[in-house]
């Protein structure tokens, strides 16, 4: 532990003291998975569009090339236009410039007719122009371009540098245009990844970047069941809750849950699997021992019932001895019968040796009686021509130089005697050898000889009643006694407790949602207040007061009745909580000075999700008032009610086709 245990602000020496661990081991655990220590607070990612273009060739009455522009409010926009006029792709081609990647709901005769698709927007403050080239439904060509304002990107679909205009992205196919466009708005809009731990086959987490965020942008029909985004499984819309709140360290907490969770379920299998392995080991173990001990006591019962038996295991121990002595005996043979090739040979080279110094006198006082066999500077062999040449025609064997050499008659008498003096010792020595092959033979033959008699003898005391089955239990029992010395005997130990990096983890998630809880203190009451404010106001005026909780999980609380959840409320009312909700967080965001919600939303149809026009018209009503009320927040719908939409909404801004009746574009 360090002496900044206690600081508050420290995050790792808290960690390592919620752990028990040092602190040190906090940062190589946060380092080695990747993960921030600190996480500054967010700031503001507005977004907002303004423009929508699209051309193409229409293949179905009206029939022919088109180009509309869709000019875009920015506070409330209401498309309207009859069913199955390209109002709802309207969001979708939106969607697919803003999110990169479309929905399944774009279907793919809509998309075979666009040829360019421009999209101007501003995400997080600044001027962006999402250019689609398409052929037959497909991308062959994507950017995204930066400029100093929104009115320098219209009708530009390239760089300009006169205007400012500069390309952030250039990529030609559609999955490129995905990938680059969710890392590019993640990052503007200062969002991370979320992660949780649904099973993956690379890490064990699942990651979600921006098309989930997009979820809470484009909200979802009334009837799905999620409350804050598109996907209900993995916890992600509590995720997106926390991080719309801007809680302290709410990205970094779930990606450390993410891991912890992954960790625990692989050490959880790992565990399973280490049990079941104990598990047969002990049994394999205690099955062996069982037949160990059934085979010595059938083998003692053999011995006391038989002398044969005592007989066979005594020649049997003599045949070990007595095969240790002949692998003795035969080793010995082996090392004399090489000593005795070795010096023979060298007997035999020194006699070459004095019968080469006797023929030539160059080579005795050259050399001393020496044969050299190579160079002495390149070790290359000297060649037995080359010896000849130099005895007979007194050339050098090594260099090929002649050689003169004048030897007298002392010296060349010197050089011989010591070459007989090495012959002298060579024989003794030779002989000395041939005597000790001589006996290592002979004690070799005994030997053999003896193995050989007890040999014979074993096999006859084992012709002796019950030898087969002793020979055949002991050799049972040193299989089984071999077995049981390799098998693991049961261990009773209780294993599968966290490892220290998992300590690390755990403590690391109980100290950040700590840190979530207290900092939410005051803020889910504010937001509590505002979602049932809002919820009121969008018609449903039995409701009483809701409670939402750091999950997303929303407890609905009506006049004179229970509690019941976000899932049991009707389509309509779904869909009004969850504008309500959105509401909420730009509402307490502003209060509290918080980055949230984007507060853009893109609404389908909101009057097929209720049962009487008086709560489509709270709902239109409402919303023009809060898009002007609440600064940030941008709201396109789609109706088929085109009376309504004009009778009730006074600022806002409609669109509508060119042609009644026609498309709208």
């Amino acid at each position: 532990m360090t002496g900044n245990d206690g600081n508050q602000d420290d995050l790792p020496a808290r960690i390592a003291l919620e752990a028990g661990v040092s602190r040190h081991l906090v940062l190589t655990t946060f380092q080695q998975h990747g993960l921030p220590l600190a996480s500054a607070a967010a700031l503001p990612r507005p977004l907002r569009v303004s423009r929508l273009r699209i051309a193409g060739d229409r293949t179905v009455t009206p029939k022919g090339p088109f180009d509309t522009n869709l000019e875009l409010g920015n506070s409330l926009t209401v498309l309207v236009a009859n069913n199955l006029k390209g109002k709802t792709s309207v969001l979708e081609l939106i969607t697919w410039c803003l999110r990169g990647t479309h929905r399944e709901d774009l279907q793919g005769v809509v998309k075979s007719w666009i040829t360019e698709l421009d999209c101007d927007a501003l995400v997080a403050g600044r001027p962006l122009g999402f250019r689609l080239s398409m052929d037959h439904g497909k991308i062959f060509d994507a950017r995204i371009l930066s400029a100093p304002t929104l009115e320098a990107l219209r009708d530009v679909r390239g760089a300009r540098a006169d205007l400012g205009v500069t390309e952030v992205v250039a990529v030609q196919d559609e999955a490129a245009y995905g990938d680059a466009t969710a890392a590019l708005m993640l990052d503007l809009m200062n969002l991370g990844r979320l992660e949780n731990a649904q099973a993956t086959a690379v890490s064990g987490r699942a990651a979600h970047g921006w098309p989930v965020y997009f979820g809470a942008v484009y909200l979802p029909a009334g009837g799905d069941r999620a409350l804050l985004g598109d996907v209900v499984m993995g916890g992600l819309a509590g995720r997106l809750l926390q991080v719309f709140l801007d809680l302290p360290s709410a990205a970094l907490l779930t990606q450390v849950r993410a891991i912890r969770d992954a960790r625990a379920a692989t050490s959880k299998a790992e565990h399973a699997d280490v049990t079941r392995l104990r598990a047969l080991q002990a049994q394999q173990y205690e099955q062996t021992r069982v037949k160990l001990a059934g085979a010595k006591e059938r083998l003692v019962a053999l011995t006391d019932q038989s002398e044969a038996a005592d007989s066979v295991g005594s020649l049997a121990a003599t045949v070990v001895k007595l095969g240790r002595e002949l692998v003795d005996a035969e080793s010995a043979l082996r090392h004399a019968q090489q000593a005795y090739d070795l010096l023979r040979a060298q007997r035999q080279s020194d006699e070459k040796t004095l019968n080469d110094l006797r023929e030539s006198a160059v080579a005795r006082a050259l050399f001393h009686a020496l044969d050299p066999v190579a160079c002495p500077r390149c070790e290359a062999p000297v060649t037995s021509a080359r010896k000849a040449a130099e005895r007979d025609g007194h050339t050098c064997s090594m260099c090929a130089s002649s050689v003169v050499i004048a030897v007298d008659e002392g010296s060349r008498e010197h050089i011989e005697q010591e070459a007989r003096d090495r012959i002298k010792a060579s024989r003794e020595a030779e002989q000395v050898a041939k005597d000790q092959l001589v006996a290592a033979s002979a004690a070799a033959r005994s030997v053999r000889g003896e193995v050989a008699d007890v040999e014979q003898r074993l096999q006859m005391a084992e012709r002796a009643a019950q030898a087969g089955e002793r020979a055949e239990l002991t050799a049972t029992v040193a299989h089984l006694e071999g077995m049981l010395s390799v098998l693991t005997p049961p261990d009773d130990t209780e294993g599968g407790g966290p490892d220290d990096i998992q300590r690390v983890l755990n403590a690391a998630v109980s100290v950040l949602e700590a840190d979530g809880v207290q900092a939410s203190q005051g803020l889910f009451d504010a937001l509590n207040t505002e979602i049932a404010k809002a919820a009121q106001r969008f018609g449903m005026r039995d409701l009483d007061r809701v409670k939402i909780d750091r999950g997303a999980r929303l407890q609905v609380y009506k006049s004179g009745g229970p509690r019941e959840w976000f899932s049991r409320q009707s389509p309509g009312e779904r869909l009004r909580l969850r504008i309500a909700v959105v509401v909420a967080l730009l509402r307490v965001g502003t209060q509290f000075g918080l980055a949230t919600h984007p507060g853009l939303l893109l609404i389908d149809s909101p009057k097929a999700e209720e049962v009487q026009d008086v709560d489509a018209t709270a709902l239109l009503t409402e919303l023009e008032s809060l898009t002007t009320e609440i600064p940030g927040l941008q709201a396109i719908l789609t109706l088929v009610d085109e009376p309504l939409a004009r009778g009730v909404l006074t600022t806002s801004n409609v669109v509508a086709p060119a042609t009644p009746g026609g498309p709208m574009w």
